[in-house]
């Protein structure tokens, strides 16, 4: 098994990522009866901002994203906030929430869904995915024992996750306190450099302009005495590994 080998290059670390999140997906989604599904990564803020693979309308996903993904009662923020890690859409949604009846009347009953069900894998080092799953038309809502069976998926998926991405990213707190010259800002940057993040990619996730992920890994560099993005990542997992032995 070469995982620990592919897992230190940060572009195949990526497309490696995107495979997993997409068998989890679809056999999720085949296991739950769904009508679609969406993957995605959690990012430090416990924020959508990093999609992975789907199994949905390309409008559905488009309207989500630009319009509806803040007034989500099952985005990670409010889900894993609670201690939820396998949360329905009928346990978050509130009728005394005007955002969640927007969402309802704006997004769910637009485009046909009739409910929804959360689960969120986490591996050994902290690396965190979500997976959306979606019934529309006709279907019926997830039941107790879709829920019980989610769980189940998610204890699998947990593990899986870690065997794949053994050492895929450290915590911000382990960076900072390994390369103390790293501000607390570079040490979040290293950790999704690590992860494979692309530099629009970052933008996204740290909500910070191109120009400023540039002077950002520059400064990194310097002060990690490194080249590019794969000796960065050589130099974390590296000492995490002369770390643990």
């Amino acid at each position: 098994m070469n995982n620990e080998k592919t897992t230190n290059d940060p572009a195949v670390s990526e497309k490696l990522l995107s495979r997993f999140a997409h068998a989890f997906g679809s056999s999720a989604g085949t296991l739950l009866a769904s009508t679609g599904w969406v993957t995605y990564v959690v990012g430090p803020e416990l924020r959508i901002k990093h999609f992975l693979a789907r199994d949905t309308e390309g409008a559905e996903q488009d309207d989500y994203e630009q319009h509806f993904a803040d007034l989500d009662p099952l985005a990670p923020l409010h889900c894993l906030a609670q201690g939820r890690w396998v949360v329905g859409l009928r346990q978050m949604l509130s009728r005394r929430s005007a955002e969640h009846a927007e969402y309802q009347s704006g997004f769910l009953d637009r485009h046909g869904i009739v409910d929804a069900l959360e689960i969120f894998l986490k591996s050994d080092a902290d690396l965190i995915l979500g997976c959306s799953l979606l019934r529309h038309g006709d279907a019926s809502r997830f039941s107790r024992r879709d829920l019980a069976k989610a769980e189940a998926l998610k204890t699998l998926g947990d593990f899986a996750l870690s065997q794949t991405f053994p050492q895929r990213q450290a915590s911000v707190k382990i960076i900072g306190e390994r390369f103390p010259a790293l501000t607390a800002r570079e040490a979040m940057l290293v950790q999704l450099v690590v992860a494979g993040l692309s530099n629009k990619q970052l933008c996204r996730e740290l909500d910070i302009s191109l120009p400023t992920v540039k002077t950002h890994l520059l400064s990194v560099f310097r002060k990690m005495n490194v080249a590019s993005r794969t000796e960065l990542a050589a130099k974390v997992l590296g000492y995490q590994g002369s770390e643990s032995d």
